[in-house]
Order: structure tokens, then sequence, then C-alpha cells
């Protein structure tokens, strides 16, 4: 296909191919755009040239549209719609009526999180919005911004370029979970048994390693981590048919407790927590549509937390 350059081409020659292709007429055209017929007639010489087509042949009831201008209107009359929806004043937006589609790029994790009440919010209060959900992690958040595969992202990423721009949500802790009844959950769990134990981690880079194990080692011990999985919404599932025992967020477990019957604990260590945040491209900063989203999010992130069930003996 021949590339054309934009910098060549004189966008305003799509406002009179929509005219013609409305009215079948240069003296209409003409009319319409408050130009002359001769300015629409030049601007005619300079589409054909542009497409490589006639366009328009001249018939006894008017201009006739080619196959060409019939398959170029739809297109030309949705590009002219999106400049116009971006000169607009970004207050604009209005959430009620808008036909947006919007790609977020989340982790499993962050889905599980945010995605149940932000989906909710949205078919009652913005039923034309589309949201398309895309996965992502820690190590692939920004790269998809970069190339455009997402708007934003949801989820824990490292310190972004100053190209990104990011808000916290909220900060993350840890809770032990395992399988009701199970005898370590059943008196206070102590850092010796706790270890004693056999463990499942979620690594979603596969290593059997990670922030636990890294404050065990400070507390000089370790554990033995049995079974490392890639996705953190299978191992509620896997905690309640196994003797395993999990140590990852509690807004993951909290929800699985309840729904699983699982036992919890609060860790014997102590665990530094991890920010979740939103960020998006410095870029689109002024895209108010986008400004809404984030603020719905936020507004979906901010849930509470169950508390820790207890049965110690």
């Amino acid at each position: 296909m021949q590339q054309i350059h934009l910098r060549g081409v004189d966008l305003n020659l799509l406002v009179v191919l929509d005219a013609l292709v409305a009215e079948r007429s240069v003296t209409r055209a003409a009319a319409r755009l408050h130009l002359t017929q001769p300015a629409v007639s030049h601007a005619l010489a300079r589409l054909r040239a542009l497409f490589s087509d006639p366009l328009f042949v001249r018939m006894p009831a008017g201009l006739s549209p080619t196959a060409a201008a019939l398959r170029l209107a739809p297109r030309v009359a949705a590009v002219l719609a999106e400049i116009g929806d971006l000169l607009v004043p970004g207050d604009s937006f209005d959430p009620a009526t808008a036909h947006r589609r919007f790609t977020v790029g989340m982790s499993d994790y962050a889905a599980f999180v945010v995605l149940p009440r932000l989906a909710a919010t949205l078919r009652a209060t913005s039923p034309t919005i589309e949201l398309v959900v895309r996965h992502t992690s820690h190590a692939t958040g920004f790269a998809m911004l970069e190339d455009g595969t997402a708007e934003l992202i949801v989820g824990h990423f490292p310190k972004p370029p100053a190209r990104i721009a990011r808000s916290s949500l909220f900060t993350e802790t840890f809770l032990c979970a395992a399988r009701k009844d199970h005898p370590a959950f059943g008196r206070r769990l102590t850092l010796a048994r706790y270890a004693a134990l056999d463990h499942l981690q979620v690594s979603l880079s596969g290593e059997p390693s990670g922030v636990v194990d890294d404050a065990l080692r400070r507390a000089k011990t370790r554990r033995r981590v049995v079974l490392t999985v890639g996705h953190f919404l299978v191992a509620p599932e896997i905690l309640s048919a196994t003797d395993l025992v999990a140590t990852e967020p509690a807004r993951l477990l909290g929800p699985a407790a309840a729904r699983l019957g699982l036992a919890t604990a609060t860790p014997p260590v102590p665990l530094p927590g991890f920010d979740v945040v939103q960020a998006w491209p410095r870029r689109l900063a002024a895209d108010d549509g986008l400004a809404w989203l984030r603020r719905e999010i936020a507004a979906a992130a901010h849930q509470e937390v169950l508390p820790i069930r207890h049965d110690l003996r």
C-alpha cells in the first residue's frame, strides 16, 4: 500500500468529501460549507488525485459517487466525528451516554479486587461504555502503556519513568490461610510452627521464593515451598483441598476464606506491605474520559478488608 504523509495532506479535503457525499452536488456542497463553487471543484480535483479515483461521476440528477467514494464515506465521517470530539472541551465527557472502549491492563489479583465492583458500577451508570481488560504484571505493565496495548494499568509496579503518571489505590498487607480445621491454625501460629509447614506460593515469575522468604531469612529461619503457581486465583482452591499453607495478599485470601471456609491467621513474621496503583501515560493526562475511569477504579478499590478469623486453642 502506498504510504501517504499527513504533513502533505490538507485534512479540510475530508470535510469537502463528506459534504459532496451528502449533497451529491458541487453547488449544494459549496453552500453547506460556505465556500465558492470553484473552491469545491478545486478541492474535488485534489481529492481525486489523493485517492487515485474519480470519486464522483456527473449524472443528469447530479454527482454519483463511485464505489471507492462509498467505501470512504463512512470512514471519513467517523474520522471527522473523532476530530470533533477531540476539539470539544474536556468537561463534555458524559459517562452516562458516551460510547467509548477503554483498554486496561490488570493482573488477576488486581482484577479480582477491582473488577466485580467496577463492572457493577459501569453496568448501572454507564451502559454504553466498553471495558477491555488485558493481563499485565509487575514486569510488563509499563511496556503496555508505551506501545499502546493499554491506556491504563492497575496493580503493583516498580517506580515509573517520568513520562508515566500514577496514583495510589491502597497499601496491601498479607494474610496466612489454610483449609478449615487445619491443625496448625487451631492454636497460635508461632514462627516455628509456621516454618515447619508445607507452603504454597504464588509467583508470577515462577520463582519459588519471594518477600515472605526474604523476611524469614532476616528472622534466621526458612520455609519449605512445595508448590509454586503463577496465578493468584487458583491458590485458595488448592488450599481448600490440601494441607498446604499460603501467605498472600489479604484482599485475595480474605474473601476466599469467607467463600471456602478457610482458616486464616496473621503472619508470624513482619512483612512489608506493597502499594497497588493505577498508572497511565502523561500524554493522556488531559483525557477526561480516562480521568473519569480512574476515579471509578479508585472507588471500586476502596473496599473493606474482611477481618481475620481465628479459632485459637
